[in-house]
């Protein structure tokens, strides 16, 4: 029982600073406008598809750029990968400071546009952004999406550094799932 409280306690709390980072003077969200998704056996994907799909599943994907722009940090997903409801996200963060900013892989946490939150332990991502440099990894969700969901919000909370965005956040939303 206690457990279950702390987990609800966690989830609102990770939806309370995804609120504040969407809420935040510091944003610029620029979501993309063309967007194109393919289908292709898994075996045929870039990255070795999806580590969580089956040989034989259809990796759906979709590409574009969805990013989001705070402080000194640029967040963007240039690339979505669905297969069984499973996902990966292609991740590249940019750091335009003149100190290193720390994005820690306990820190991203996944939305879907029906508020059900998702986390992503599993994800190939340093986490290191290092002064003047981009950094680039997948974030795979450690669960199955739900029937119905349209598109994700990603957020990296937690993040620090001495230009770290107000808030230690960053939220890039409208990530659309391929069809």
């Amino acid at each position: 029982m206690i457990a279950i409280a702390g987990v609800a306690a966690g989830v609102l709390a990770l939806l309370g600073v995804i609120q504040f980072a969407l809420s935040g003077d510091n944003s610029a969200a620029q979501p993309n406008v063309t967007g194109t998704t393919t289908t292709s056996n898994g075996v045929e994907t870039p990255d070795g598809a999806l580590e969580t799909t089956e040989p034989s599943a259809d990796v759906k994907v979709t590409t574009g750029s969805f990013k989001q722009q705070r402080g000194m940090l640029t967040v963007e997903v240039t690339r979505v990968e669905a297969a069984n409801g499973r996902v990966k996200l292609f991740v590249t963060a940019t750091n335009a400071s003149q100190a290193r900013m720390v994005l820690p892989v306990d820190g991203i946490a996944v939305l879907d546009d029906l508020k059900r939150t998702y986390a992503a332990s599993s994800s190939k991502w340093d986490g290191l952004v290092t002064q003047g440099s981009t950094t680039s990894g997948t974030v795979v969700l450690d669960e199955k999406l739900g029937s119905g969901v349209n598109s994700l919000t990603l957020t990296f909370s937690s993040i620090s550094g001495q230009f770290a965005p107000t808030g230690a956040a960053i939220t890039v939303t409208g990530i659309p799932l391929p069809k």
